[in-house]
């Protein structure tokens, strides 16, 4: 059903009706108008869909908008391509749901439509003063209770317990037997469930952002610095002898797409500047080199919920990830796939650009 979902949505957008829609009870419509967004685009995808199934919306001086027919209730993600921004929209059949804001401040944006969408607005507002991860479990722990029958349980589970840095199946398990009947056998629970057994692939869609880390020379990487590009993000270390046999081996794909729009970034656990570089030297690694010399502890690998070394992520130009742990041949043929399909994305946009 989803994919023949998304298709349908691509359609609607491909042919220009975004702009003028019937009115019709089986179809979901949005409209968004975000003050300042420059003329771009933004993506549409479903949470718990494949990472391939991603729709572009383009905008026109801060507004855009689509119709897309639903049989059921559905999670999207909105995505603000140059700001990393995802908001969680529950969709529905017959419903319209509306986003207003400035881009000046994301924080303020707001989404208006439908009971799941004023559910999910009223626990965010009640999770704003909590500091602490597990207090924000337990708030959502609560709403799971007292909302059994809600998409909006199933998207907390998602958020807050299954892409968690330490994933309890157990846990999770658990929390959902607190759902209703008709929710414990809904598609996405089985999903959930099914993605956190498969190695190498992350549940839903994250997004990772290198920006304040300093690369060789002491430069702060910026953000948004490779956003044309596709990255292999790495973890590694000097002290880790098996990270640098895997930095090792990624120079045969660094050499593959040296001409192509991907970047190689290795961020180093490292906590001493001197044997960082001289790693960097002895190995003649090329790629990009990241540090902030925090080891564990530093911000940026504490988002990734890496526990142990080596691991690697491949990110699209939004810095979503697409799929993590994967290497050599496997790695070299993801990359060229999802290459592939931006070239044709370009393509099916500057055809649009010149029938417009």
């Amino acid at each position: 059903m989803m994919k023949r979902f998304f298709f349908l949505l691509f359609a609607t957008v491909s042919f220009g009706l975004f702009h003028s829609c019937r009115q019709d009870e089986h179809y979901f419509y949005l409209e968004g108008d975000i003050k300042g967004l420059d003329d771009s685009i933004v993506s549409l995808y479903g949470i718990f869909n494949d990472p391939d199934s991603i729709v572009e919306l383009p905008v026109k001086q801060g507004k855009f908008s689509c119709s897309l027919p639903l049989d059921t209730i559905t999670p999207l993600f909105l995505l603000l391509n140059d700001e990393k921004r995802e908001y969680p929209i529950f969709a529905d059949k017959g419903l319209h749901i509306q986003i207003k804001g400035d881009a000046a401040n994301l924080d303020s944006v707001s989404i208006i439509g439908g009971v799941a969408q004023d559910e999910f607005t009223a626990f965010t507002r009640s999770i704003n003063p909590l500091k602490s991860h597990f207090e924000v479990q337990q708030m959502a722990d609560s709403f799971i209770v007292a909302h059994p029958h809600s998409i909006v349980s199933v998207y907390l589970i998602y958020r807050y317990f299954v892409n968690s840095s330490s994933p309890d199946r157990t846990q999770v398990e658990s929390i959902c037997k607190q759902l209703s009947g008709n929710m414990q056998d809904n598609p996405y629970i089985s999903r959930l469930l099914s993605g956190m057994d498969t190695p190498g692939k992350r549940v839903g869609i994250q997004h990772l952002n290198i920006a304040n880390l300093a690369d060789t020379t002491g430069v702060i990487v910026k953000a948004n610095s490779y956003k044309e590009n596709i990255v292999v993000l790495s973890l590694w270390a000097s002290w880790h002898p098996g990270s640098r046999i895997m930095q090792d081996s990624l120079q045969a794909q660094i050499k593959h797409f040296a001409k192509r729009p991907v970047k190689f970034i290795n961020v180093s656990l490292d906590s001493d500047r001197n044997q960082w570089m001289d790693a960097i030297r002895e190995d003649k690694l090329g790629g990009i080199h990241l540090c902030d010399f925090k080891g564990w502890n530093g911000a940026f690998v504490q988002t990734t919920g890496a526990v142990d070394l080596p691991k690697n992520f491949v990110l699209n130009q939004s810095g979503r990830i697409l799929i993590s742990d994967v290497w050599g041949k496997r790695l070299e043929n993801f990359v060229d796939k999802q290459l592939t399909q931006l070239e044709e994305q370009q393509a099916k946009l500057k055809k649009r650009k010149k029938l417009s």
